[in-house]
């Protein structure tokens, strides 16, 4: 092979890999800053939405709480036998 060839086969090679590493930078970091949770602007609006939807799940969950236990109780007192039959 002649050195010119090399020559530019290399510069290739070099300006491929500084190309990768150029655009991989940028997505890493950001990729980071997800994994960890960090965000760089927060929306105090969004924020607030987020609360809500929270609170509103919770209440849900009491709910869902309240009737599976009714529904417990009733499915009970349905297979119990009568209380004066000995």
């Amino acid at each position: 092979m002649p050195h010119e060839e090399f020559i530019a086969m290399m510069m290739l090679l070099s300006s491929g890999i500084a190309l990768v590493f150029f655009f991989a930078l940028p997505i890493r970091k950001a990729l980071l800053r997800k994994i960890e949770g960090k965000t760089e602007v927060q929306d105090p609006q969004l924020v607030e939405e987020v609360d809500q939807l929270r609170e509103r799940m919770g209440e849900l969950e009491e709910r869902l709480d309240f009737t599976e236990r009714l529904l417990a109780q009733q499915r009970e007192s349905a297979a119990l036998p009568p209380g004066g039959a000995r």
